[in-house]
């Protein structure tokens, strides 16, 4: 089943440097306001269930990568990674 990709509504499209666990749940509990949805209309998106929503929004380090870049699709944005400049 192909992915639907919600509109991007008002985000800076720029890059954002994510560092923690923390920092990436507040930024997809952001994007998710931005996109008018509850924590259960994602978790109904994604196929997954609202406790790990909430988790993954509160920087579980141990939550699981496949469902979070699912989230991260569904929420119109993608990671990249890139190597880190030294200096």
């Amino acid at each position: 089943m192909k992915s639907k990709i919600l509109p991007l509504g008002n985000i800076n499209h720029g890059p954002i440097r994510i560092h923690s666990t923390e920092e990436l749940g507040n930024l997809l509990k952001l994007r998710r306001k931005q996109q008018k949805m509850t924590q259960s209309d994602l978790a109904a998106l994604a196929g997954t269930g609202v406790r790990y929503i909430v988790d993954l929004e509160n920087g579980k380090p141990t939550a699981r990568i496949g469902p979070a870049l699912r989230l991260i699709e569904w929420l119109g944005l993608e990671v990249t990674i890139q190597e880190k400049r030294i200096g």
